[in-house]
């Protein structure tokens, strides 16, 4: 299959299935929704099963390029734990993120490799991008943590507490990211800054 009919297939699916979600998606609706025949769909993906297994591979991909694009090395710690956190707060305002959260969450009672794959490619992968920023500012001096992983999960909290929940339900709430990174970054720093003891 030529690879803009990949794109096609993945792309039609993935608006399908956002849409109307795991169940509610039928074939013939990604079919018509990537302009491709029955027949190109299933050569690409033998089961809707698969298929939306790929789009949530496919969109955890996307979505973690934005996080792992590197960070400025002239910035000091706090201006590169705020640009981490920013993004971090991104990732949460951006709707097809959310919408596929709520996707998953209601495809692994029919579909538990969906949460599976999207543990994995989600928020493991987040926690080891962070790892890596917190193990830079580590031996740099200016962190301190016995942990990494668990302190970059803390840190992902941190900085999207108090967002993803409202996002999920669908309360409006306006969102100040800058100050919200801001005040996640002073509460991370009070807990793991080398100068506390």
């Amino acid at each position: 299959m030529r690879q803009s009919k990949v794109a096609d297939v993945l792309s039609g699916a993935k608006t399908v299935f956002l849409r109307c979600g795991f169940e509610g998606a039928s074939v013939d609706a990604i079919a018509e929704e990537a302009k491709v025949s029955k027949a190109t769909l299933y050569a690409r993906s033998p089961s809707k099963n698969m298929l939306f297994l790929r789009v949530v591979q496919a969109e955890c991909d996307r979505l973690s390029v934005e996080i792992s694009r590197p960070l400025s090395r002239n910035d000091s710690p706090r201006a590169v734990l705020e640009q981490l956190s920013r993004r971090m707060i991104r990732l949460v305002l951006d709707d097809d993120y959310i919408r596929l959260l709520r996707t998953c969450t209601r495809a692994v009672s029919v579909l538990p490799e969906a949460g599976q794959i999207y543990m994995e490619a989600g928020p493991r992968r987040a926690t080891r991008i962070v790892g890596q920023v917190l193990r830079v500012l580590q031996e740099a001096g200016s962190v301190k943590m016995q942990d990494v992983q668990s302190t970059a999960s803390q840190f992902i909290h941190l900085s999207i507490s108090g967002i993803i929940m409202p996002r999920l339900l669908a309360v409006g709430q306006p969102i100040d990211a800058p100050a919200h990174a801001e005040r996640a970054v002073d509460v991370f720093l009070g807990i793991y800054s080398a100068g506390n003891t």
